[in-house]
């Protein structure tokens, strides 16, 4: 589509400066420039446009109008009214006390009529969960957006049926984090959804295998760095776990290796390759992986990388 700019008459005497007589000056708002159709002349290059209205079709221009934006993260995707809760007219004013009633019985139906039947109350109880575990996991509209869209897509193939609605809310967000490339663990989303662990990962592989879903593998720099700052570690040993990371990586040890446990046994190793030892316990609290899998990386690792 080829931008159009809005063509405005204004008085010559006043609004030309230029060296010719015009009186139709071109005002380009997307430039913020004036200039004279004949002589193609810059008369002003700064517009102040107070008014949200214009001519031309803008990238902006339905937002501005449209109202609220559909989004998948609303049961009634944001396109249901809502009867308020004021008893006041459009002007302010209060009603009469006569509709109070009417206006009481108005908003229960109203409030009723957004869930007709147990799937919809269904999808509504799950999108909130998702939204407290939003803030609880400081997630991106776009992960919680796709999260929305993989719960009502399970919903529609009828595979959430007879399973727990948060063990399914939190598979649907684990599979948006490892799309999106978010560095958020099962036992990270378990911990904050107060859901077990195992329904978690059950509804994971459910839906993994019936959706068709292409994941990727996490990345083990991306947990080194989480862990890294979780433990609160000086950057000297944050710069030494990347190069040990890249010295490893070079010898192909990482392939179908947990990435958190690659990233705890990096870290371990970079703490005492600079002197500052870190305990396996106290990485193990931290990045929620066992010390038995920190020694046995290590012990298969420490082949390949001088720590002295």
């Amino acid at each position: 589509m080829v931008r159009v700019p809005k063509l405005q008459k204004i008085d010559s005497d006043k609004g030309n400066n230029s060296s010719c007589v015009c009186c139709i000056i071109i005002s380009d708002s997307e430039t913020g420039e004036t200039f004279c159709q004949n002589c193609g002349v810059v008369l002003s290059d700064m517009i102040f446009q107070d008014r949200k209205d214009d001519d031309m079709f803008s990238d902006n221009v339905f937002a501005l109008h449209g109202g609220n934006r559909s989004s998948l993260r609303l049961h009634d995707m944001g396109l249901a009214t809502t009867v308020g809760k004021f008893n006041h007219d459009s002007t302010g004013r209060p009603i009469d006390y006569k509709m109070k009633q009417t206006m009481k019985r108005m908003r229960f139906w109203d409030a009723r009529s957004k869930t007709k039947n147990t799937s919809e109350q269904n999808l509504r109880q799950a999108l909130l969960e998702m939204e407290k575990l939003k803030e609880k996991l400081s997630l991106t509209d776009a992960i919680m957006e796709r999260s929305s869209y993989l719960y009502r897509k399970a919903a529609k193939a009828q595979l959430i049926r007879g399973r727990s609605i948060k063990g399914v809310v939190g598979a649907c967000v684990y599979i948006a984090c490892r799309e999106m490339d978010a560095t958020r663990t099962i036992m990270d989303i378990s911990h904050n959804l107060q859901e077990n662990r195992k329904s978690i990962a059950k509804n994971y592989r459910m839906l993994f295998q019936n959706l068709q879903l292409t994941v990727s593998v996490p990345d083990p720099l991306k947990g080194i760095v989480k862990i890294a700052n979780n433990l609160e570690i000086s950057e000297k040993i944050k710069r030494e776990a990347i190069r040990i990371f890249d010295t490893i990586k070079e010898q192909e040890l990482i392939a179908g290796k947990k990435p958190d446990v690659v990233a705890a046994t990096i870290i371990y190793m970079a703490s005492i390759k600079t002197g500052e030892h870190l305990s396996q316990q106290k990485i193990s609290n931290v990045s929620g992986v066992t010390a038995v899998s920190i020694r046995n990386r290590y012990r298969e690792y420490s082949k390949y990388v001088k720590l002295i």
